[in-house]
C-alpha cells in the first residue's frame, strides 16, 4: 500500500476524541476510510501498522479524522505537530443516490465519525435528514457540539436521555434511509428497528492489521459467508450481515 506524506492543517480536541486535519485533494465519498500513522517510516518502524480512521469530513481541501487515543499508534498521531503518512481513500462508503424522503443518521461512540462528512453530502444533495448519537457518558459526548440539532443519549444520562442511541431517535418508520456507524451490538440492534426502511446502511468498526485485503483480519459475517470490511466494506447493506 502506498502512503503519502500529509501537512497537518491542525489538531483539537471534540470532549475525549482527538480531531485531525490535514492537506488533501482528490475524491472522497462518505464511509470511505484512510490507513494512516505517524510520520517517519521507513526511518522508524513506530509504529509498524498504520491505523484505519473514517473520514469525518472533507471540504475538497481539508480532509478530518476523528479518533480516540487507545494505544501508541493513535498516542502518536495525536503528538504529530506537522505531518503524518495516509493512504488514499480505501473502502465502499454510503449509498446517497435516490435517496427519497428523510434519512437519519446514527453514531454510537466513535462512530459519530462518518457522519459529518455525510451531512455535508446529504445537504449537497438536497436530503432532509436527522442526526441521532450515543455516548458512554458526557465526557465523550462533546462531539455532539460538532452537530447543531443532534438528538443525543448516554448510557448514564448525564448528556441528553438515558440510554443508548435507539433510545434518542425514537421510531424508525419514519425514515426512508438509515445510516449507522457504531459497535457491533449497536448495528445489530438498528437492523432489528429498521422496519423495512428501503435504505439501511451500516459502517461496521473492525480491527484492521493491512487495509487492503490480505491478511483477513477485519472479516464480517454475511449471508454469502466471512468477507473483508476493508474491501467489501466497511459499509454494508443491513440485509446482508449476518447478525
Amino acid at each position: 500500500m502506498k502512503f503519502h506524506t500529509v501537512e497537518i492543517e491542525g489538531i483539537e480536541t471534540l470532549g475525549r476524541y482527538v480531531l485531525l486535519h490535514y492537506r488533501w485533494e482528490g475524491s472522497i465519498e462518505p464511509g470511505q476510510f484512510t490507513m494512516a500513522r505517524a510520520a517517519g517510516y521507513p526511518t522508524t518502524f513506530d509504529p509498524f501498522l498504520a491505523r484505519p480512521f473514517s473520514f469525518y469530513d472533507y471540504d475538497g481541501e481539508t480532509a478530518s479524522l476523528l479518533f480516540e487515543v487507545r494505544g501508541r499508534g493513535t498516542q502518536l498521531l495525536a503528538e504529530a505537530t506537522e505531518r503524518i503518512e495516509a493512504s488514499r481513500p480505501l473502502g465502499k462508503g454510503f449509498r446517497v443516490d435516490g435517496v427519497a424522503g428523510r434519512a437519519v443518521l446514527l453514531g454510537g461512540g466513535v462512530g459519530v465519525a462518518p457522519f459529518k462528512f455525510l451531512s455535508r453530502r446529504l445537504y449537497e444533495l438536497g436530503v432532509e435528514h436527522d442526526v441521532a448519537l450515543g455516548f458512554e457518558d458526557e465526557g465523550v459526548a462533546g462531539v455532539a457540539g460538532d452537530f447543531p440539532g443532534a438528538k443525543v443519549a448516554t448510557m448514564d444520562g448525564s448528556f441528553g436521555v438515558r440510554g443508548t442511541v435507539l433510545d434518542a431517535v425514537g421510531d424508525l418508520s419514519e425514515y426512508s434511509a438509515i445510516y449507522a456507524c457504531g459497535p457491533n451490538a449497536m448495528l445489530a440492534a438498528v437492523k432489528r428497528a429498521a422496519n423495512g426502511a428501503k435504505i439501511c446502511q451500516l459502517s461496521v468498526e473492525e480491527r484492521m492489521g493491512c487495509g487492503n485485503g490480505s491478511c483477513n483480519g477485519c472479516v464480517v459475517p454475511t449471508e454469502r459467508g466471512y468477507v473483508r470490511s476493508c474491501i467489501e466494506g466497511p459499509v454494508f447493506d443491513a440485509e446482508v450481515l449476518a447478525w
